[in-house]
């Protein structure tokens, strides 16, 4: 049996050679978007006060914490439909064909995240067992190049579920840690008129 860190680099290996076979069967993806979703809207809900002055040109922060939950249930499908397109375009190869945002945004989109995934390295670090949990803690680093710097470090730890033999990848534990460095990525990389081109 594998241990999580060797299932991880599994994952990576099956993100790098685009074999979404490989990945699907090492991670369950419904988990993670779904308690990773609900975690992150809580997070910004709860810190709504604090983003809308460091973002004010945001608009889904000038609301408050209550219309920031009501619209984040509301369009919840949506958004979790937008990230499934994407990794549906990184993992077919459609992303080779994406022009600009506004003609193909779902490919684009693939093609940023292929640019992004090739700028990152994973730095792996403690591994905890108890039972049928594990963790693993991943530091992933950019390079040099202008996507490295962007990313920069974000510190993950992961969360495994035991599946029979196998670990499966199914949750992000530290969501609250990690939510204020991606926003500030976020909002640095997604110009506003972007919100208005993407068709679902």
């Amino acid at each position: 049996m594998n241990t999580p860190q060797e299932e991880l680099k599994n994952i990576l290996a099956a993100i790098n050679a685009r074999d979404n076979e490989k990945f699907f069967a090492r991670v369950d993806l419904k988990s993670l978007m779904d308690i990773g979703y609900d975690e992150a809207t809580e997070v910004l809900a709860d810190n709504c006060a604090k983003f809308h002055k460091l973002y004010p040109k945001d608009l889904f922060f000038k609301f408050g914490s209550t219309i920031l939950r009501v619209y984040n249930d509301k369009f919840r499908g949506v958004h979790l439909g937008l990230i499934k397109k994407v990794i549906t375009a990184y993992f077919d190869g459609s992303f080779k064909d994406a022009k600009t945002f506004a003609e193909t945004p779902i490919k684009f989109l693939a093609a940023e995240l292929n640019n992004l995934l090739k700028a990152l390295r994973a730095d792996f670090g403690e591994e905890k067992i108890l039972g049928d949990k594990a963790t693993l803690a991943v530091k992933m680093v950019g390079d040099g190049s202008s996507y490295g710097k962007m990313i920069g470090v974000l510190n993950f730890v992961l969360e495994f579920d035991k599946c029979g033999d196998e670990w499966r990848l199914y949750k992000i534990k530290n969501v609250e840690e990690l939510v204020p460095p991606i926003l500030d990525i976020a909002e640095r990389y997604w110009p506003a008129s972007w919100d208005l081109g993407i068709k679902l």
